[in-house]
């Protein structure tokens, strides 16, 4: 049986995919032609068995967790809205304690903080800043342009370089390499001014984003902590057969 709302969900995930039909019956025709088509596969399948071969049974079951979980987030949100006023407090509370400057910068990028204590001895020693960052930085594209970094803020630049960034005076260079998930840096400040903060209409939807991962991560954790997560050498019996 091919329901009415199998027919619905089917037709609104073909139409994410490509171009509506403009003859409506037509479409109505294409559609469940291809359902029927599907639906006969699939029962072909159930019948000779694919569906208990390791690698099918295993797509079924990574699907059925993907379904179920996505779903289980819905329903928690759903439940669980966030307000307009928690969106607000919340974002009092970033620009209360946001940098309220940004900055230019330059740097140096390479893979070892030998390497990265070498080029600032370098640069003690009068080197020019641009033209190492030309031949020693992996950051082809900030490096091609001496390590210019451009003007930016807080919130598009890595903690950590922010952190070194925001400590140092105009015109001065790192006294120590600063480390990052990309490598290890050299940074030369260039100069600071005032950033042109957002206003609450225009960072509303990063903020509520913001709030509701906080809220999904809480969720986790409580399952977490009613449930018992063990690792180790697992006996499985799966479908009969002994893995």
């Amino acid at each position: 049986t091919i329901t009415e709302k199998d027919y619905e969900d089917y037709l609104r995930a073909r139409q994410a995919q490509q171009p509506p039909i403009p003859d409506k019956d037509k479409e109505k025709k294409v559609v469940l032609d291809e359902m029927a088509n599907r639906v006969l596969l699939v029962q072909s399948a159930v019948e000779q068995k694919v569906d208990q071969e390791l690698d099918v049974y295993f797509q079924i079951k990574r699907q059925r967790e993907n379904v179920l979980a996505r779903a289980m987030l819905r329903k928690y949100l759903k439940d669980n809205p966030i307000s307009d006023e928690e969106v607000q407090k919340r974002f009092d509370q970033e620009m209360e304690k946001a940098d309220k400057n940004e900055y230019r910068a330059r740097h140096i990028l390479v893979r070892s903080e030998e390497e990265a204590k070498e080029i600032i001895a370098q640069l003690k020693k009068g080197s020019n800043f641009n033209a190492l960052a030309q031949k020693k930085s992996i950051d082809v594209r900030s490096g091609k342009k001496g390590g210019d970094l451009d003007w930016f803020s807080q919130d598009v630049i890595v903690p950590e370089f922010f952190s070194a960034v925001s400590a140092m005076k105009k015109g001065e260079i790192s006294r120590e390499p600063v480390k990052s998930d990309f490598g290890w840096h050299v940074i030369k400040l260039e100069d600071s001014r005032p950033r042109k903060m957002p206003t609450f209409d225009q960072a509303k939807g990063n903020i509520r984003q913001l709030v509701q991962q906080e809220r999904v991560d809480a969720l986790v954790k409580s399952l977490k902590d009613k449930g018992k997560v063990t690792r180790g050498r697992i006996a499985v019996r799966l479908l009969g057969r002994p893995i």
